[in-house]
């Protein structure tokens, strides 16, 4: 579980989208936005009728009906066939609540799109969703490392938590298979959700267990980990 080059790359990427971004105004609706998506292409998409409506919202700038979709329990990273995400394209149009939203569901912030762009270049030019992207990449590798001051610094500058990656990690998972017992303390302190399970299936909890970590596995527990 080495997630070294790939959040190498990713934040590489945002520091240049930052310096980018010193240079030029943000963009504050779609037409001022450097590039202009096509139209979104539902023809075929295997997507329930609510999935659509949150991808439409969030490139709307509803925060009302992102917000009810979510409550609602709809799938945060379906896609259309172009591969577009509700977070791909609340990034793009700079609502920062929604991608604020996304992120705190579970929406990956890995996700690509046929044409490659990623939420952090679909942000390029709205600084402030560039930040909290990297915010939460941040997260998940200092919390691989054991690093619990970067942890609360990342969560009190407004990291979410639960953020995952594209393989479904969470500072968590990292934090319990790596051993660092103080780190999954704090984080379980902070919210985090002890039954998170990572895309190939393996929860925390299970992670603790196989590693033999009763003080990790104790902890877990206590936090109601399945």
């Amino acid at each position: 579980m080495f997630l070294i080059p790939r959040h190498l790359i990713a934040l590489s990427i945002i520091a240049v989208l930052l310096a980018a971004g010193a240079c030029k105004p943000k963009p504050s609706t779609p037409a001022a936005a450097t590039s202009s998506p096509s139209p979104v292409n539902n023809a075929g998409a295997s997507r329930t009728a609510d999935e659509v409506a949150l991808l439409d919202a969030s490139i709307k700038g509803d925060s009302a009906a992102v917000r009810a979709l979510l409550d609602k329990g709809v799938n945060p990273n379906s896609k259309d066939n172009d591969g577009r995400t509700p977070l791909t394209e609340a990034a793009y149009y700079g609502h920062t609540e929604i991608v604020k939203m996304l992120i705190g569901k579970g929406a990956d912030m890995w996700a690509k799109k046929r044409d490659g762009e990623t939420p952090v270049t679909m942000a390029a030019g709205h600084k402030d969703i560039v930040e909290l992207l990297r915010k939460n990449f941040e997260l998940i590798e200092a919390a691989r490392l054991g690093d619990n001051k970067g942890v609360q610094a990342l969560l009190d500058q407004g990291a979410y938590v639960n953020s995952r990656d594209s393989d479904g990690r969470t500072a968590l998972t990292e934090s319990t298979w790596e051993g660092h017992a103080d780190t999954v303390k704090l984080l379980l302190e902070k919210g985090a959700d002890p039954n998170l399970r990572k895309n190939d299936g393996l929860a925390p909890l299970v992670i603790a267990v196989g590693k033999g970590n009763k003080e990790i596995e104790e902890l877990l527990r206590k936090a109601g980990a399945k």
